[in-house]
């Protein structure tokens, strides 16, 4: 009997302990999910670090207005809309990267070796504080991408001209499609091949990125990609059309890339 009231009391205690955590996941933004989070020492600039961490949102449309960390000095997002908030689209898995808008952290100290973890809170508009721990990786290199008016960290790859290389072409057209909306990507000179991701540049292949408001929002590796709801507004919608190995296709000093606009209301 004493067994019995013994194991009783036991499970009484783990269901109080167990509705406790349900109570406290339903007060936070459980529909925010930070995932893969890691910082990388920006070549170059003492003390600075770049974190790059995918975003996945399976509620209503966001915006991140803000980021923190108590091991840096200053915390700033690095995109040409940040001043009005970085779009989250609903329902989908967008990411602060190398290659578009990411989060740069400054004056931190201590060793910044590889395996360090930095805590770092994202603030969103509708979610709250959202906060993770980004894992300290290789240094990452500062490309050329800002020096032809790309965002991001990356690279290029000049082509046309004189380089013997086709020079590709790329036009767009986003379309409202229920709550979201459709974009639709034509090309001229390049093929999507998402068999050669990862490898060497081939002329005239590779991959789109697509981006809103610089927030990298996924790899093209067909023409066709679907935007979820959005927060109010007004929102650039770009693609980039990309190597197999990563670098911005360019001809000249022009990037190949094509924008459209979104309003909503």
């Amino acid at each position: 009997m004493k067994a019995a009231k013994r194991l009783l009391a036991v499970l009484i205690v783990a269901a109080a302990a167990l509705a406790g955590v349900v109570v406290l996941r339903d007060r936070g933004p459980d529909h925010i999910l930070l995932s893969g989070a890691t910082a990388r020492p920006l070549e170059g600039t003492p003390g600075a670090v770049a974190v790059f961490v995918t975003i996945e949102n399976a509620g209503e449309p966001d915006r991140i207005v803000g980021a923190s960390s108590p091991d840096a000095a200053a915390a700033v997002l690095v995109a040409p809309s940040a001043d009005t908030g970085l779009p989250i689209p609903a329902g989908g898995r967008p990411s602060l990267a190398a290659d578009g808008a990411y989060l740069k952290l400054t004056g931190i100290t201590g060793d910044l070796g590889d395996g360090r973890l930095i805590p770092v809170t994202l603030k969103f508009a509708e979610a709250g504080a959202v906060t993770t721990r980004a894992r300290l990786a290789d240094p990452q290199a500062q490309g050329n991408a800002a020096s032809v008016g790309l965002f991001g960290l990356g690279d290029i790859c000049v082509v046309g001209g004189d380089t013997g290389e086709p020079a590709p072409a790329i036009s767009l057209n986003v379309q409202a499609d229920g709550d979201g909306w459709t974009v639709q990507v034509v090309t001229e000179q390049f093929s999507f091949t998402e068999d050669l991701v990862d490898g060497p540049h081939i002329p005239g292949t590779g991959h789109g990125h697509l981006y809103l408001g610089g927030v990298k929002l996924q790899r093209l590796y067909d023409p066709v990609a679907r935007i979820g709801a959005l927060p109010p507004g007004t929102h650039e919608v770009q693609v980039t059309l990309n190597t197999n190995d990563h670098r911005a296709y360019v001809v000249g000093e022009t990037p190949v890339t094509a924008s459209a606009t979104i309003e909503v209301r």
